[in-house]
């Protein structure tokens, strides 16, 4: 679509090439193209710049300071209109002519009013009670015919259709059948404007037009589809103003109206215009004063995408990524002293946990869990996998770093996950989307801001749907970035035991659609080295069976960490590595090299109170 828009952007790309031609007898100095005047002889008082950020800007420094861009340098130096200017520009850039399908029917020229300026009563009501000035009504060239207003569209200077409308019953219009639906009010819009303002009643535009904003009215009033037809006629004249400015009434009809207006005349041009009153005419009525409306203007709304903002929209964001309140990023880590300041999981993405079967990555997720709820985490566990009792009773170890808690003990941990954990008690399979119709509902009800979902062979896809795949985890990320919450992840390593070598997975390791791992914000993989744990339970019987040298070796052995955590991708975080852990297979919890070889007790019961059995 070669709108005003495309023809600017295409001179400013050519600026030195436009100014060679507009203007032969001028000089380059630095950036800037040197010439006399607009007359074109030579001389440094006009210059245009052709090079830079502002690249297409011109002044006249000798003739009061006319400046503007390439487009009014055009019709400056060939004394054209913007029309004109226009189709010359856009042949001389070889863009062809816009082209717009239009309907194949023939209009009927209406015949022209037998009316007179408005006087006696239709004078008075415009005047009186609707407050318009004489000299909005003579520029939209406002008739009277007995006691009926005669509203002339005109393009061009010819008639192209009319709308009658009577002072005693305000609900009595017609129209000239049959004729073009074009815009009212383009007698009173200067032909080298390149700003019009659009608005939805003929009395509105004169009002707007007294304000200082000349307009044009649709003919048909708000709403979408067929009253709208008007855009088919209209499209190519209004190609050539650069901003349209859409103050239509404060209503639905008005702003469907918008919408419609906005997807076919393009929103980068378009710019919404709200009103302290439904219309102009009531603001004029009220006499609310031209300072106002012309605030109304220059704080009138873009019609960008909603997907589409600034930069700076997010300095206080990018502030506080650098500087976070209260001297902490926002999210939630590890219980690892190692890694506790390494790795973190922030709002709005999704992380991945894989790893073979049986090598304890639920496990882990599951103490993590614990310790984020400790943090201050509102957690929602879809184990689909595992029936909630179960998971729990895993967690009860963990929570209270005990293997057999007493009853009392049990309740009390009970008691304090109830606080801040939701469990989706299902297990099987189960789609996407009704998994995250719940999790919608615990995140508005409850404020849940951390999800886990084990695993995503259980969400109805098959191992072999690469696409179904992906699709889930766009819906997955999608939803975590939209809500602002965190989602934990389980897929299964495609290694049967462990990575060619030995290790821990990597990326690439994840079991299905190379999307899971692409689109997933963090990474991470969970290998038990087997090995170990193997000589670790042999060493332990010989020592149990009093071999000194069996208990040498076991005590030896016990510094190296049978689990290794890797963190594959952390994409907003500045680490990635490899953290090794130790288990403890009476309380299921990790530890790390750098912390407390007992573990972490998040809840107690009073003194005196027994907590193990």
């Amino acid at each position: 679509m070669t709108d005003i828009t495309v023809i600017k952007r295409a001179l400013e790309g050519r600026a030195k090439e436009v100014a060679e031609r507009l203007l032969p007898r001028g000089v380059l100095e630095g950036r800037e193209w040197c010439v006399g005047s607009i007359q074109g002889e030579a001389g440094r008082s006009l210059k245009v710049c052709v090079q830079g950020a502002k690249a297409g800007t011109w002044a006249d420094f000798a003739a009061g300071g006319d400046s503007g861009d390439l487009i009014d340098l055009w019709c400056a130096v060939k004394g054209q209109q913007l029309p004109e200017a226009l189709e010359d520009i856009r042949a001389w850039l070889g863009l062809e002519a816009p082209q717009f399908e239009k309907r194949e029917k023939t209009y009927r020229r209406p015949p022209k009013p037998a009316c007179t300026a408005p006087k006696s009563a239709v004078k008075d009501y415009l005047t009186r009670e609707r407050k318009l000035s004489e000299h909005a009504i003579a520029a939209y060239r406002i008739g009277e015919q007995d006691r009926t207003i005669v509203f002339p569209s005109l393009v061009e200077g010819e008639l192209r259709f009319v709308k009658f409308r009577s002072i005693d019953d305000k609900r009595r219009m017609r129209v000239e059948a049959d004729c073009e639906p074009v815009l009212f009010g383009w007698q009173a819009i200067d032909r080298n404007a390149r700003e019009v303002t659009i608005c939805e009643g003929e009395i509105d535009a004169p009002s707007l037009f007294d304000y200082g904003f000349p307009a044009l009215s649709v003919p048909f009033g708000g709403g979408k589809g067929e009253k709208q037809r008007w855009i088919e006629a209209e499209y190519e004249r209004l190609l050539r103003f650069e901003t349209i400015y859409l103050a239509l009434d404060n209503d639905a009809e008005g702003e469907a109206a918008v919408v419609e207006i906005v997807a076919r005349l393009g929103r980068h041009r378009c710019r919404r215009v709200t009103l302290p009153l439904k219309d102009a005419n009531e603001c004029l009525k009220a006499g609310i004063p031209t300072a106002t409306i012309r605030e109304c203007f220059e704080a009138a709304a873009t019609m960008d995408p909603p997907e589409l903002v600034r930069a700076g929209q997010f300095t206080d964001d990018v502030v506080k990524l650098f500087w976070p309140t209260g001297g902490q990023e926002v999210g939630y880590r590890m219980p690892f002293g190692k890694i506790a300041s390494k790795l973190l999981f922030r709002p709005a993405e999704l992380t991945v946990w894989t790893g073979p079967s049986g090598h304890g990555k639920s496990q882990l997720l599951s103490h993590a869990a614990v310790d984020w709820g400790h943090q201050g985490a509102k957690v929602c566990i879809a184990s689909l996998e595992m029936v909630p009792k179960q998971f729990l009773k895993r967690m009860v170890k963990q929570a209270g770093n005990v293997d057999r808690p007493t009853e009392p003990f049990i309740r009390a941990i009970m008691q304090w996950m109830d606080g801040w954990l939701w469990c989706f008690n299902l297990v099987g399979k189960v789609g996407v989307q009704p998994l995250l119709d719940v999790f919608e509902y615990a995140r508005c009800r409850y404020g849940c801001d951390t999800f886990i979902i084990d695993s995503l062979m259980r969400l109805g896809i098959g191992s072999e749907d690469y696409q179904g795949q992906e699709q889930a985890v766009f819906t997955l990320v999608n939803w975590a970035v939209e809500k602002d919450v965190h989602i934990h992840l389980v897929a299964h390593s495609r290694k049967a035991d462990k990575r060619a070598g030995g290790g821990a997975p990597e990326t690439e390791d994840i079991k299905g659609a190379s999307e899971i791992g692409s689109n997933a914000f963090n990474i991470l993989g969970v290998w038990r080295d087997r090995e170990v744990e193997e000589k670790i339970k042999a060493l332990t019987e010989k020592a149990d069976r009093g071999d000194q040298a069996a208990g040498g070796a076991l005590a030896q052995l016990a510094n190296e960490p049978t689990v290794i955590l890797n963190v594959a991708k952390q994409r907003n975080g500045d680490w990635e590595g490899k953290c090794g852990l130790w288990f403890n297979s009476g309380s299921y919890q990790y530890r790390g090299s750098q912390d407390s070889r007992w573990g972490i007790k998040y809840v107690s019961l009073d003194d005196g109170v027994e907590e193990a059995a």
